[in-house]
């Protein structure tokens, strides 16, 4: 099994977007990038702008040559209804998505996920709802999560989760958005289908105080730190905590633990031997260096003006 981080936060972009390639099939999970649209009280500058084009880039080619596409919920940092990245990329795909009616807040039922499913019908092959749902092809089996809260509660609605099992015996787990690991709801699938490849997403460090309590934060460290002592090999953690200019000091426990027991914890970047990039969480930085507007492209600007989350 490959597994292949195509774009990040520790790559310079909002996102998440995966490839996992088996014996079978090429399977890429939610390709969308995106930026927050304020940050310090400052829009995108130019160099985040020009890496989300690149990265964007890197999808599309990946995903021209995937079989299986998975969007695993409706935020324009994990799917994108075609502002950015051209939606031929669907083109005789089989498509997963997150269930459209169920378990899902209002933005994503009524404007997100129908505008997405009804750009994409007549191009894509297959749309099927994975909600707790198992698929084989081949040797490999693509098992989902039931519909598990995007965090701690309700308020940005919820997420599907991914295992991909190889016949190898290798499986990698894709929580998504589930704002590292805080209820255990989150654990109990993560422990069930125990992966040895573990991608999560982080706690919401940067929003500390606000949408993210002290104990929601001790919860997600410490519930990762019980998945690492289940046998797991190797995880990424990015994503939400590569948006806080400190995320070293909060991943240091996680990281320090997995160390002592030979797993290793490590960003996107790392993996891939890039240099980390978290542009967002240096935003101010960037602009004191160069205070110039960036030029905006029109998919990109209609995505930020339509917001990012809820």
């Amino acid at each position: 099994m490959n597994i292949i981080p195509l774009a990040f936060e520790s790559l310079g972009v909002r996102s998440q977007a995966t490839l996992v390639e088996t014996k079978d099939l090429r399977i890429l999970i939610d390709p969308a990038v995106s930026l927050a649209p304020r940050r310090y009280g400052l829009p995108p500058h130019q160099i985040e702008v020009d890496r989300l084009k690149d990265l964007a880039k890197r999808i599309y080619d990946e995903a021209k040559s995937s079989d299986v596409i998975i969007i695993t919920h409706y935020h324009y940092d994990h799917h994108d209804p075609g502002y950015i990245i051209p939606l031929d990329i669907y083109a005789g795909k089989t498509v997963y998505i997150k269930d459209p009616y169920n378990f899902i807040n209002p933005s994503q039922r009524f404007k997100r996920a129908p505008r997405f499913i009804n750009a994409i019908k007549g191009i894509a092959k297959v749309i099927d709802v994975a909600d707790g749902k198992s698929f084989k092809h081949g040797y490999t089996t693509i098992q989902f999560s039931d519909a598990v809260l995007h965090g701690a509660d309700e308020r940005l609605g919820y997420v599907v989760q991914v295992a991909v099992k190889d016949n190898d015996d290798s499986t990698v787990l894709f929580t998504s958005d589930i704002e590292g690991m805080p209820k255990d709801m989150h654990v109990k699938f993560t422990k069930s289908v125990k992966p040895n490849f573990l991608i999560v997403d982080g706690p919401l460090s940067y929003l500390l105080g606000k949408a993210l309590s002290d104990k929601e934060l001790e919860d997600s460290i410490k519930n990762l730190e019980d998945i690492v002592k289940d046998g797991l090999e190797y995880a990424i953690i990015d994503h939400h905590v590569l948006r806080d200019i400190n995320y070293e000091k909060i991943i240091k426990p996680l990281k320090d633990n997995a160390k002592s027991i030979g797993c290793k914890v490590t960003t996107a970047a790392e993996y891939l031997n890039e240099p980390i990039q978290i542009l967002e969480a240096k935003r101010r930085e960037l602009f004191e260096k160069d205070n110039k507007p960036a030029n905006i492209p029109k998919g990109l600007a209609k995505l930020l003006s339509s917001g990012e989350g809820v």
